[in-house]
C-alpha cells in the first residue's frame, strides 16, 4: 500500500517520518522500491544506489577453484564513486553452475550502466 504521507525537514530537505495508516513512524532513511513522482522527489533530498546482477561462466578473479566468493571494491575514479563487487559462486546456491555477481555503488551518473562502466 501506499504511504500517506512523508515529514520532511524543511531546512534540511530530509525526510524524518512517515504517516502510515495514521500513525507517525519516525525515520532517518526511507527506501522505496517503486516510482516516486518528480513532484515528491522535489521537495526531498535523496540519494539512489546504481547495481547490477551478472551471472557469468568465470570468475572475476583468476583462482584454480571454481568455487569462489569475492567480495571487492574498485576504488573511484574520474569523479566516479567506488563500486563494491560481491560474486558468489554455484556452491553458494545463488545460481546454478555458474557465478553470480552483484556490482553497487551510489549513484551520480543518468544511468546505472554509466555508473557501473
Amino acid at each position: 500500500h501506499s504511504l500517506e504521507c512523508l515529514v520532511v525537514d524543511g531546512d534540511s530537505k530530509l525526510c524524518k517520518a512517515v504517516i502510515d495508516h495514521g500513525k507517525r513512524i519516525s525515520c532517518s532513511y526511507l527506501i522505496e522500491d517503486s516510482y516516486l513522482s518528480e513532484q515528491i522527489c522535489a521537495n526531498i533530498s535523496y540519494k539512489q544506489i546504481s547495481r547490477a546482477v551478472l551471472i557469468t561462466d568465470n570468475s572475476v578473479l583468476k583462482s584454480e577453484s571454481n568455487q569462489e566468493i569475492s567480495v571487492l571494491t574498485i576504488p573511484p575514479s574520474d569523479g566516479q564513486n567506488a563500486v563494491y563487487v560481491t560474486e558468489l559462486c554455484s556452491s553458494t546456491m545463488t545460481c546454478m553452475k555458474s557465478t553470480l555477481v552483484h556490482l553497487t555503488c551510489s549513484s551520480c551518473k543518468a544511468t546505472a550502466k554509466e555508473d557501473l562502466e
